[in-house]
């Protein structure tokens, strides 16, 4: 096991988890709204529990679960949680399917989540003065899902972006122990499809100003790194600037654009 790291980033954002993955931690007046749960079944004694007893958050209620996606490390430790506290589990409905149907998944069926709420592409799902909004991001699964919602820091409202998956698979690139399941073809199809939702991605972020880029894996988006470089009384560096948010979007535009060609089946 990894060892856990508890860390508060803004004045109502944590992160709890390893390197890898974790719980992402939002604090609002009704609760706690967590986003993903990690890669096993006790995340929640092993990592949550304890992380939010360093953070002081032990008291506060668990509201929600957001899923970012059906891949098993990120919602395999959901299930624990909600039956400790009655919080709800969303994801949207391809994943839902997804989730039960994928080869990888199958073998951790037991522990799969109930989910409670099915969300949906532009839904805006609202605890106190914090506004979630959901937003369809297929490409890394059928039904993954982007968040974007308002944090705090020092007082001032920022924006942040969280993006749910953040690679695209095919022959010769699948983590999964059964290797890719599907066609070139279909991974082609899938990686263009990624990059017209990162399309949509910075569209919204355009127009709603997201200066903070968040990713389910925290490497994704360098978030531990920034965090590390956080001083007392200086600026935080997690907040990047829409246009940086950008430069990260394009990176993985331009990942998805690349991966499209190599796993394009056409002449060859």
């Amino acid at each position: 096991m990894q060892d856990r790291i508890a860390i508060q980033i803004f004045d109502d954002y944590y992160y709890v988890g390893d390197e890898h993955v974790g719980f992402h931690i939002l604090r609002t007046e009704e609760g706690l709204i967590l986003f993903d749960s990690m890669t096993t079944p006790d995340a929640d004694e092993v990592f949550l529990q304890p992380g939010l007893a360093e953070l002081s958050l032990e008291k506060e209620p668990i509201r929600a679960i957001f899923l970012t996606h059906g891949h098993f490390d990120h919602y395999l430790g959901a299930e624990h949680v909600r039956l400790r506290t009655g919080c709800d589990v969303m994801l949207s409905a391809e994943d839902c399917v997804f989730m039960v149907s994928s080869l990888d998944n199958r073998d951790k069926g037991q522990e799969m989540p109930h989910i409670t709420r099915i969300v949906k592409d532009k839904e805006v799902i609202t605890y106190g003065r914090h506004d979630i909004y959901v937003m369809a991001a297929p490409g890394h699964t059928p039904g993954c899902l982007n968040y974007a919602f308002p944090v705090h820091d020092k007082g001032e409202e920022h924006r942040a972006m969280m993006l749910g998956g953040s690679a695209v698979f095919g022959p010769g690139r699948y983590p999964g122990k059964e290797g890719y399941p599907f066609s070139g073809a279909y991974a082609a199809e899938q990686a263009l499809i990624f990059a017209a939702t990162l399309i949509k991605t910075w569209d919204y972020v355009k127009e709603h100003n997201c200066d903070v880029y968040l990713t389910a894996h925290p490497f994704a988006c360098d978030l531990l790194e920034h965090a590390a470089m956080n001083k007392e009384g200086e600026l935080n560096h997690v907040i990047i600037g829409t246009e940086k948010v950008g430069e990260y979007l394009k990176k993985h535009y331009d990942m998805c654009i690349a991966s499209a060609d190599v796993f394009c089946p056409v002449g060859k």
